[in-house]
Parts: structure tokens; C-alpha cells; sequence
């Protein structure tokens, strides 16, 4: 049995699809690179690099604004076929899902926050001391190959934030000043 369905689901839902379709772009354009390159900064052999450890938040927003699409979509049909029961067993078995997805999440941030230290010290890294290098930042901080990077006032000035870009320019400065 159908019935008349509220505009507000199909607003929202029109309005999540274009939230979908955008941040898909974003993830495609930059997203998953932004990721690998953090990801990856252990093993890249620069003299400086960042730890930003809500990093794995970009993929992962993407992942749960997907799964809240499907759950969007899951519920506004639910609202037109009400007695359909693969439908309320379809919503089951995502409110199911959701929890194994909450758990994974909490799972990959924390991996990540130990991890991440763990594979830069072996790879040569130490964190810099408090109120050095990325001071303003709440959340990153700068591992370096040689603690004096840290105490070098031409790269904390160059060291403004923790894009990429920013941190290709300081490598760029330690290198000139090694030469």
C-alpha cells in the first residue's frame, strides 16, 4: 500500500544527493589524495613533516554522508510502501550496519593516532617540543629528522599551517639551509 509521501523527504533527500555528488567530487579531486599524502608522510624522506590525527575524517565523513544517503533514501521509500517487509528488513540490517560502521571509525581514528607515530619514529622522526613549530595549531603537530629544525625560526615562519604545500616549502628552506 502506497500513500502520500511529505515534501520534506523528498527535499531532503534531493538535497543529500547533492551533498553526495559534491563531496564525491571533493574526495575524487583532492580528498584521497590529502589522505595518502598524511598517510604517507612517515615513509616520504622529507626533513619536516605534519601529523594531523583527524585526518582519516576526510574519507570517512564521505563514507557516513554515503551511508546516510542510503539510509535517507531506505527511509523516505519506507514511508511510501510501509507494508513492505524487505524494506523494514533492509532498514534493519542498516541500523545493524551503522553500529559495525561507528565501531570501524573509532577503530581506523585510533589505529591512526597510535600508528602514525609509531611508523615515523621508525622511520627517523621525533615530534618537536610544545610551542615550537605549529604552535597554532590545535591538533597538528611537526615531526622532524633533526630536533634543531624544530628551534629554526626562518621555518617556523614559513611553518604557518599544515597543508602540504606549506610543509614542501619549509622541506625546501632546511634543504637550502643544509647546502
Amino acid at each position: 500500500m502506497s500513500r502520500d509521501v511529505d515534501t520534506f523527504y523528498l527535499y531532503a533527500t534531493v538535497f543529500l544527493l547533492f551533498v553526495v555528488i559534491a563531496l564525491t567530487w571533493f574526495m575524487l579531486a583532492l580528498g584521497f589524495e590529502l589522505s595518502a599524502v598524511q598517510f604517507n608522510y612517515p615513509a616520504s624522506g622529507l626533513s619536516l613533516v605534519v601529523f594531523e590525527p583527524l585526518f582519516p575524517l576526510i574519507p570517512i565523513s564521505w563514507a557516513i554522508t554515503i551511508f546516510a544517503f542510503v539510509v535517507g533514501i531506505f527511509g523516505s521509500m519506507n514511508e511510501i510502501w510501509q507494508d513492505n517487509k524487505h524494506l523494514k528488513l533492509a532498514l534493519k540490517r542498516l541500523g545493524q550496519a551503522s553500529v559495525v560502521f561507528f565501531v570501524l571509525i573509532l577503530v581506523v581514528v585510533s589505529a591512526n593516532y597510535v600508528a602514525w607515530p609509531i611508523r615515523a619514529s621508525h622511520s627517523g622522526y621525533q615530534s618537536c617540543p610544545d610551542f615550537t613549530l605549529l604552535h597554532n595549531e590545535s591538533f597538528a603537530t611537526a615531526w622532524v629528522t633533526d630536533i634543531e629544525i624544530c628551534h629554526n625560526n626562518k621555518v617556523d615562519a614559513v611553518l604557518e599551517n599544515s597543508l602540504h604545500e606549506t610543509v614542501l616549502r619549509a622541506n625546501e628552506l632546511i634543504e637550502s639551509q643544509h647546502q
